[in-house]
């Protein structure tokens, strides 16, 4: 895509100039340019196209922002893959087949809209619909320095590089951040933190070609297992390979290729060994039964493989002066349940409502909603996180607690993140989610449960108890999740099994427990020199 660079001047002026032209910067573009459309905005792009990104999956409110904030139904539905819930695979054993491997997921189809995105596919479209609406796009441009009134107390704006070395100074009114996890703004202001030891998470990921689908017909007849129980098309959801420790991700493409890759808890997992990643990659997925079956004449697409250390982090601030962070540039957990978009869903439209506020010449408005956001934001990430991702590698190898975790996180995200978005969209998205008076209630109870499961989780490893009912289950969710005020059968379900386990492991204490000789089966352990 060609860039606007003729039309700008040596001192070109913007109402907002936006670093970053990938789904967060293009999205907050055109939801600004539908609320004020003489808005002048530019979108800095470093790359000549956008590279092929890992697959991503998306949950209920990334597929509510989607569908009926950026109105990308018809777009999504033809030109990407229609996702059908989340299905989580164990096992115990290396010699452990298909058949024996426990299931857990949805038996029918899903209710609401999820997709298996190609980013790179979807970027290329969001940035197509801002020129459309308007935008101007400088691309390729690299961003050589930015200036705030909260930096260097210069005029807000950036310098940049062209292609043929010169260099061009644009100015604007307002700075948005949507670099991604390059966080370019937070971290030249001293924003930038890491959860570090709280959370030491890594992933490494790939593309693959020559993938056997789960619901091919040879599958189903070297593994009959597959011809039952499940309604749905299983190839269709995400599929989670789950361990002591460590989950893959399988997401299927809609070009056929398959993404694939591996989320790990540093303090109780390690790589296999291998000489190159993309190898020791596709080692660990032929390690786990289905991952065999999938994986075992597929071939990792040459220069495709992505490692990065340290998933989480966050800005401190989310407002300041004369910028904003959106996206992922503000902040990222986990990619367990596909919650990224969400976050960025809540981020960009916050940012957006600031925004128009304050170019609306709201000033006492935009002040009240700057101030929201840099309280609500940290404080809803820190509940966001303690209750769905803390020590949860712990017991995420173990069917019979992720099990129960998956109701209990399931039933209380339609509850309420689900029902609130699509009950009124254009107000709760500039919403934190777990923010306030009853989102903080029901954070301190998930954060309780993912706690208890924890506790649970090593009180079998030291007995030697810790995925008992990995393999010969067939856990399928036959009611799909709703979004309703009512607790579903799903809560009670699952807050009724956690008790039941619970007094079967005799309420174990949360005290310190010894370190157990070797890990779980379905793990590999750390080796002793780390």
């Amino acid at each position: 895509m060609d860039s606007s660079l003729g039309n700008l001047d040596s001192d070109s002026r913007f109402d907002a100039i936006i670093i970053g032209g990938a789904f967060s910067g293009s999205a907050t573009a055109i939801l600004l340019k539908e609320k004020l459309p003489d808005l002048k905005i530019a979108i800095v792009e470093r790359s000549v196209e956008f590279d092929r990104k890992v697959g991503e999956s998306t949950s209920e409110v990334a597929g509510c922002f989607l569908t009926r904030r950026l109105h990308l139904s018809e777009y999504l539905n033809t030109q990407h893959f229609v996702k059908h819930g989340l299905r989580m695979w164990f096992h115990k054993n290396q010699d452990d087949t298909v058949c024996d491997s426990t299931e857990l997921g949805p038996k029918f189809q899903v209710r609401l809209p999820t997709y298996q995105l190609d980013r790179a596919k979807l970027d290329a479209h969001l940035i197509e619909k801002a020129i459309d609406l308007g935008c101007t796009l400088i691309r390729p441009a690299q961003v050589r320095e930015i200036h705030t009134a909260d930096g260097d107390g210069e005029a807000t704006g950036v310098s940049l590089r062209l292609p043929d070395g010169t260099r061009q100074r644009l100015h604007c009114e307002k700075l948005i951040d949507a670099t991604g996890k390059a966080a370019v703004l937070s971290r030249k202001l001293g924003l930038f933190e890491k959860l570090g030891d709280e959370h030491p998470t890594s992933a490494l990921w790939s593309r693959f070609t020559g993938v056997r689908p789960l619901d091919s017909a040879g599958a189903r007849h070297d593994h009959p297992s597959l011809s039952a129980g499940a309604f749905s098309a299983r190839g269709s959801a995400t599929n989670h390979l789950m361990g002591y420790g460590w989950w893959c991700w399988i997401i299927p493409l809609s070009n056929g290729d398959y993404s694939a890759g591996l989320v790990w808890d540093r303090r109780i997992f390690d790589l296999p060994p291998g000489e190159h990643l993309r190898e020791r990659l596709h080692a660990h997925l032929r390690s786990h039964p289905v991952g065999k079956l999938m994986f075992g004449d597929a071939t990792p697409v040459e220069k495709d493989t992505h490692y990065h250390k340290g998933l989480g982090y966050r800005s401190t601030k989310f407002v300041g002066t004369d910028w904003i962070v959106v996206g992922d540039a503000s902040g990222f957990m986990d990619p367990m349940y596909s919650q990224g978009l969400d976050f960025c869903a809540h981020t960009i439209s916050g940012g957006v409502d600031y925004l128009a506020k304050h170019f609306s010449g709201k000033t006492t408005c935009a002040t009240m909603a700057a101030d929201y956001l840099n309280e609500a934001f940290p404080l809803s990430m820190r509940r966001w996180f303690t209750s769905l991702y803390k020590d949860k590698y712990y017991y995420i190898g173990d069917a019979e607690l992720m099990r129960i975790a998956y109701l209990l996180d399931l039933a209380t995200y339609f509850a309420g993140p689900v029902r609130l978005v699509y009950t009124n969209p254009d107000l709760e998205f500039p919403r934190m989610p777990f923010h306030g008076p009853i989102g903080g209630h029901v954070a301190k109870f998930m954060s309780f449960y993912n706690h208890r499961l924890k506790v649970l989780a090593k009180h079998r490893i030291e007995r030697g108890t810790y995925g008992a009912r990995n393999t010969g289950e067939r856990f399928l969710i036959t009611q799909g999740f709703t979004p309703t005020r009512k607790p579903s059968i799903h809560l009670i379900k699952g807050i009724a099994l956690w008790l039941r386990a619970e007094i079967r492991d005799g309420f174990p204490s949360g005290k310190p427990l010894s370190t157990p000789s070797h890990a779980p089966t379905m793990a590999r352990p750390l080796p002793t020199s780390t």
